[in-house]
């Protein structure tokens, strides 16, 4: 498919949402976006090798409707690039449609999805967000306690029935 076509979809996708919204207008958009690994077999063309999940096949970029878990958006990717990659240009479309439609949006994402330009991207639509971010030593020695005290187990509180 070339880019046109895709761009074609993409636009029937928001003619639906505007159907939709007609109907029930929602107060707040939950933006779940989020990668998997499309397995291949063969030597098909933009499959590679995925470190991460130690598989051939394609990494799609997914952003998903966080309250109803439909799927907004996708798009078919490389097998070799990482989650960031290109996740701020595959958001903005959707950031500036909510923002046109003047629905507040939020942004979920994994450790994989952390960012600058995405994080960027979400600040410039108005979008809050949130995404984990992996453990580090940087982010340990900004701790005002020691580790050791957040990772001790909690002690086992007995349960009274009466």
């Amino acid at each position: 498919m070339d880019e046109d076509t895709l761009l074609q979809f993409d636009d029937i996708d928001k003619c639906l949402r505007d159907i939709i919204y007609s109907i029930k207008r929602p107060e707040h958009m939950l933006l779940d976006l989020d990668s998997t690994l499309f397995g291949t077999y063969g030597s098909q063309e933009g499959e590679g090798f995925n470190f991460h999940y130690q598989a051939h096949g394609y990494h799609p970029l997914l952003c998903y409707d966080g309250l109803t878990g439909y799927l907004l958006k996708a798009e078919l990717r490389d097998g070799t690039l990482h989650c960031s990659n290109d996740a701020d240009k595959f958001m903005e479309p959707l950031f500036l449609e909510y923002l046109e439609r003047g629905i507040k949006t939020y942004l979920r994402g994994d450790s994989g999805f952390s960012s600058p330009r995405l994080y960027k991207i979400c600040e410039m639509n108005g979008c809050s967000y949130a995404i984990r971010l992996k453990q580090n030593s940087s982010l340990l020695a900004l701790l005002p306690i020691k580790r050791k005290t957040c990772t001790k187990r909690p002690k086992k509180i007995r349960s009274v029935m009466r």
